[in-house]
């Protein structure tokens, strides 16, 4: 049965995306999953340093965790899946991941592919963030929130061929061995931002428009303050310095801390992620059927029907 919204009273797909067996959250395995944290064993430690990028191999069954080892800083980082080749491969998508887990990012939420593979690519599962710290309780410092770029800096400061968080990303992405062309494409991809709160508020634009946009604050998170994500699938993750420190000011004077990327075997093979039939090959078919018929009206819901 469809669901309806309490909010407004109509239709609401997202009760039936989430009530769904294929992408419903199973609360209970990730509690165990926590518990178990004690037996994990450390493989590698990283460190991003200010106007750098690195990138990191993580395996499925493994967690990532970003470090503030020293003070504040925000990162922008971008989950790849761990073969991709061009930007047809798999990579996360904010669209689908907004939609289904929300535009900001809290513990448990996970970070979708994009099409065909449309699967869980990695679940925050834990932190030591103190919600005193927020302003309110609408803000947190884990979103999907773009990255800065020369352009931009450009367009705000006035100053030309400054670091950003593209430009560390487009880093990242050489040093994973992609050539020029391919790690700009890369660097150009969806992303999330780490250790930058932020809220979602309606603002009033230049052009006169009023629209939900992101509302910022600084980011005060004590040394050895950290975010845990655990890998669903093979990933290749690049991390980005970003130039706006905590946000408390510009990129070109703000204070600039590294960032320590740790990768953890936490002995626990992840759930299997939804498997989709594969609706191509009747979809050509009836595209061909309907062209040769000369076919324009409207058709069946399904695609074995006319």
């Amino acid at each position: 049965m469809s669901k309806k919204s309490e909010h407004h009273g109509g239709y609401d797909p997202h009760a039936d995306f989430q009530s769904g067996e294929k992408i419903a959250f199973n609360m209970e395995w990730y509690d165990k999953l926590r518990a178990s944290k004690a037996s994990w064993k450390k493989v590698e430690t990283k460190r991003v340093n200010p106007n750098r990028g690195i990138p990191v191999r993580v395996k499925a069954g493994q967690v990532i965790k970003f470090i503030q080892p020293d003070g504040p800083n925000i990162i922008d980082v971008w989950f790849l899946g761990d073969d991709i080749k061009d930007p047809s491969g798999e990579h996360y998508d904010f669209v689908y991941t907004g939609g289904l887990e929300g535009f900001i990012y809290w513990p448990n939420s996970r970070l979708w592919s994009a099409l065909p593979y449309w699967r869980p690519m990695a679940t925050y599962i834990d932190d030591n963030i103190d919600p005193a710290l927020m302003p309110d309780d609408e803000t947190w410092p884990a979103w999907h929130g773009g990255h800065c770029s020369p352009e931009l800096i450009e367009a705000a400061y006035g100053v030309k061929n400054h670091a950003s968080c593209h430009t560390n990303a487009f880093e990242a992405a050489l040093s994973a061995d992609f050539d020029f062309e391919m790690a700009d494409k890369i660097a150009a991809m969806q992303n999330i931002c780490l250790f930058q709160p932020m809220s979602i508020k309606n603002s009033k634009y230049s052009a006169g428009t009023v629209s939900q946009t992101w509302h910022a604050t600084p980011f005060d998170g004590p040394p050895g303050t950290f975010i845990e994500y655990f890998a669903e699938v093979d990933l290749l993750v690049l991390v980005s310095h970003c130039p706006y420190g905590n946000q408390s000011k510009g990129p070109t004077d703000a204070d600039q801390y590294p960032i320590d990327v740790e990768v953890w075997d936490t002995g626990i093979k992840p759930q299997q992620g939804p498997k989709w039939h594969d609706w191509r090959p009747a979809f050509k078919t009836k595209m061909k059927r309907l062209k040769d018929a000369g076919h324009t009206e409207a058709t069946a819901r399904t695609f074995d029907e006319d």
